[in-house]
């Protein structure tokens, strides 16, 4: 039976740079629904504060969201000045973490779009969504004790 490494606690910063990473590496389309579960899965109270915090960093007066409205947020999202300003809120790092474990973030790499590039993905990800890599067989074909793999011309 293989044992998993113990897992260790994940800074603030590498938190961000992993939402970060995930952000600019799914579809748009992922992006918004896991923005969406990440607002949805966050408290009342949660929501409006980061709602009032973004809002009040960004240059422009945006059209605020409801703070009831997880896809209304995701549009919200797709201004780079909120994504920018986002990285400044207190309350960001428990929103990226959210993202970053998020169904729709697992169901892209597991059996989405990104399940074929998966391998090329940093050992996080692969962690992330249980991925684990196959052994190395050294190019034979069969795997019973015996059979010779170039035999199968003759």
């Amino acid at each position: 039976m293989k044992r998993r490494p113990a897992q260790r606690v994940i800074t603030t910063d590498e938190r961000l740079a992993r939402y970060a990473y995930l952000l600019g590496n799914v579809p748009a389309s992922v992006a918004d629904k896991s923005f969406a579960a990440a607002f949805a899965g966050l408290s009342d109270l949660q929501r409006q504060n980061l709602l009032d915090e973004l809002c009040s960093l960004l240059p422009i007066a945006p059209t605020r969201p409801r703070a009831d409205d997880p896809a209304a947020f995701a549009v919200f999202m797709h201004d780079l000045y909120a994504r920018d300003a986002f990285v400044r809120v207190s309350g960001a790092d428990v929103l990226a973490a959210s993202f970053i474990g998020s169904s729709p973030i697992a169901a892209y790499f597991t059996a989405g779009a990104g399940s074929v590039t998966i391998e090329h993905q940093p050992l996080w990800v692969q962690e992330l969504v249980g991925h684990e890599t196959a052994p190395i067989d050294s190019g034979r074909m069969h795997h019973r004790p015996g059979v010779n793999s170039g035999d199968w011309y003759i």
